[in-house]
């Protein structure tokens, strides 16, 4: 059956399927990214709908002066940038657009006092401070947002802030460097020591200034500046060209005399630093307290948490901790008791300008004076460092837990402040410190600051890796050359928990 629904129409009426362009308007004022895609181009602005869609920068080209010359025929256009066909490959030509013509007239002119080149180095330890500088600063979340948000937005707007940050983020490069270097694996990148240096240099100018005049206003400023200050100082023990290895005992004991010197051999100025900074901020104490900086501030050791405690029956931490810290526990109060049975020893000297031949008193040269303050300072120093060994103990015999126990026992060392020791020392065994007369005296000072050195070595944070083992070998070396038996027995205990592994090895 013939159905005219079904038959040739094109026979028939030849015009119905002929297919007609949609008339527009030409336009040359399409944006880039159209011309390029060969579509239309809706020229609104400053987005056109096809790049909003699309999620793409949309940029117009500038507006085109009259031209004087007349239009070309349509039909000698063999190309252009209408709806012609358009090469594969874009050649740039005098058309093309100029990176500047979206930007205000002001920053498009050429002005050579405005061109700014970047400090590479700088940037390359500001990137190394905030990727893993600030990220291993601490264990416990809250000060860990404080080295890596609050730290850096202070030093945004201090200069000098800024150049400690930078120094310290480069003392850690440069440490990181010479650790992987000696381990044998790829070097790391790192970043030529004087730069860092004059960093720390021009930094601490600044902190003195800010010192002079500290006040409600700037205290937060200059305790982000003794916290900086500070962690350098710890750092700097790490790097051989500030803290070379003396050769021997005679070297380091050709220094009598000279206090200095002494100081240089045994790296006490980081001592006196962490004591002074500490001490400009007693009396901003309170504003500190409520500052961004807060966190920074509040231990748990300020009111007695860990002193004192009960040991947990077994098991303990201890059963799967480092195995430093299972030889610090099993030796640290009988090293304490006998130290302080030395002490005892010593009293005979008090008052009496005679000495007795055939003991450690046989080598006193100091007054009675002198000696009755020295020996105070002594039985002060040694409860101090029986009160820190007491509380790291009560720490690691706590019950053990489905968590690391290293992980646990080291956010609970930061909690009791266990680096805070240097503050609490009695200035007169400072003082005694500085001695320069290698006798049995300076060498019971040296013991005891050892084993304070040996409490810092229980941490295991990047600012102090391997710093306070090597204080301690230079105090060993100091120690042996006095030829007193009862001190380098002393010494016996620190330098075997030191050659102990301080990471977990379950």
């Amino acid at each position: 059956m013939y159905d005219p629904a079904f038959s040739d129409t094109s026979t028939q009426n030849p015009r119905v399927l002929r297919r007609h362009r949609i008339r527009h308007t030409k336009s040359r004022n399409g944006c880039y990214p159209c011309k390029l895609r060969r579509v239309k181009c809706d020229e609104l602005q400053p987005a056109c709908g096809t790049c909003a869609s699309r999620g793409e920068l949309c940029s117009y080209p500038p507006p085109r002066a009259p031209s004087k010359n007349p239009p070309r025929s349509r039909g000698k256009a063999t190309g252009n940038e209408d709806g012609g066909p358009l090469s594969d490959t874009f050649i740039p030509s005098d058309r093309a657009p100029r990176l500047d013509a979206t930007l205000p007239a002001i920053f498009s002119s050429h002005n050579s006092h405005a061109r700014v080149d970047l400090p590479m180095n700088d940037l390359k330890l500001l990137q190394f401070f905030n990727s893993y500088t600030a990220k291993q600063m601490s264990p416990h979340l809250r000060r860990a947002m404080v080295w890596q948000r609050t730290i850096p937005e202070i030093a945004c707007k201090n200069r000098y802030l800024m150049h400690l940050l930078l120094a310290l983020g480069g003392i850690h490069m440069i440490t990181q460097h010479e650790a992987s270097r000696t381990s044998g694996f790829e070097e790391l990148d790192t970043v030529d020591l004087a730069i860092v240096i004059e960093h720390h240099q021009r930094g601490l100018e600044g902190f003195r200034e800010e010192v002079s005049c500290i006040s409600p206003s700037n205290a937060e400023d200059v305790f982000t500046g003794s916290v900086l200050l500070v962690t350098f100082a710890f750092a700097s023990l790490m790097v051989q060209e500030l803290n070379p290895l003396s050769g021997n005992a005679e070297e380091m004991n050709s220094t009598t005399g000279n206090s200095s010197s002494a100081n240089d051999v045994l790296r006490l100025n980081w001592l006196y630093l962490n004591r002074g900074v500490t001490s400009i901020l007693y009396d901003q104490w309170q504003v500190l307290n409520s500052s961004r900086l807060r966190q920074m501030l509040v231990f748990s050791q300020l009111d007695g948490r860990w002193d004192d405690l009960p040991f947990a029956l077994p098991p303990s931490r201890l059963s799967r901790c480092s195995p430093r810290l299972v030889k610090f526990a099993e030796g640290a109060s009988q090293a304490v008791a006998n130290i302080k049975a030395s002490l005892h020893m010593l009293e005979p000297a008090r008052g009496c300008s005679s000495s007795y031949s055939g003991t450690p008193t046989s080598h006193l040269s100091e007054s009675p004076t002198t000696l009755d303050s020295v020996m105070d300072a002594y039985s002060e120093t040694i409860d101090i460092l029986d009160t820190l060994y007491s509380r790291i103990l009560s720490i690691l015999h706590c019950e053990a837990t489905e968590n690391p126990a290293d992980k646990e026992i080291q956010l609970d060392f930061e909690d009791a402040a266990i680096l805070s020791w240097p503050i609490r020392l009695p200035s007169p065994f400072v003082a005694s410190l500085e001695t320069g007369e290698p006798n049995y005296l300076r060498g019971h000072s040296l013991v005891i600051l050892a084993h304070f050195y040996l409490a810092s070595t229980l941490l295991d944070t990047w600012f102090l890796k391997g710093a306070f083992e090597r204080e301690i070998l230079k105090v060993n070396t100091l120690v042996g050359s006095l030829n007193e038996s009862q001190l380098s027995t002393f010494m016996l205990w620190p330098n075997e928990v030191v050659t102990s592994t301080l990471r977990c090895t379950a």
